[in-house]
């Protein structure tokens, strides 16, 4: 997991931090600040061989998008949905899963990339939606290797029984739907 982390992301995230501290030191704090928190939450998680509750890795993928939002500003815009946060997942499931919905998504030349992250719950399953309004995803015509979708999905099969599907969205974009059974949080 710790190989996943993008070398790049980090790396661009120093060098906007580099460029503010003459621009907007207070603001080059508080991404010094945020990246911070991100970092210390990924190595974190990494450590983690349990699941942890969804409200822990939600505070991960917020500083995530802290981070992000400073140097995309008004072309990232997130929607946070997530009255049910009552349920355990594998560490590092919701942030790679944004984290590739801005990757993947985000064309500074299309307008604005939306991401919205939702939580709900079934009679049986707690349930995540991310969705964006990117130019979309489909693995099964994409043929470049997906090893941290790979990775999410195994882990969510092997430690709580969870599921992914991955789809277009209507309108443009891809929606990333996880399911948890009730019975992993018992």
């Amino acid at each position: 997991m710790v190989l996943q982390m993008r070398p790049h992301f980090i790396y661009n995230t120093l060098m906007s931090i580099y460029s503010l501290c003459n621009l907007d030191p207070q603001k080059a704090r508080q991404v010094t600040m945020d990246f911070t928190d991100y970092l210390r939450r990924n190595f974190k998680a990494v450590a983690s061989e349990n699941a942890i509750p969804f409200s822990a890795e939600l505070e991960h993928t917020r500083t995530y998008l802290a981070v992000e939002q400073a140097q995309y500003e008004d072309l990232l815009l997130v929607e946070y949905d997530t009255p049910f946060t009552r349920f355990r997942l594998p560490p590092l499931t919701l942030q790679p899963l944004v984290e590739n919905a801005v990757k993947h998504g985000m064309n500074p030349y299309a307008g604005p990339l939306h991401v919205t992250i939702r939580t709900y719950h079934t009679e049986s399953e707690s349930v995540i939606v991310v969705t964006d309004n990117g130019s979309g995803f489909d693995p099964a015509k994409d043929s470049e290797s997906h090893t941290a979708l790979t990775n999410i999905r195994q882990r969510l099969e092997w430690m709580c029984g969870g599921k992914m599907t991955i789809s277009p969205r209507d309108g443009g974009g891809t929606e990333v739907t996880v399911t948890i059974p009730d019975v992993a949080a018992e």
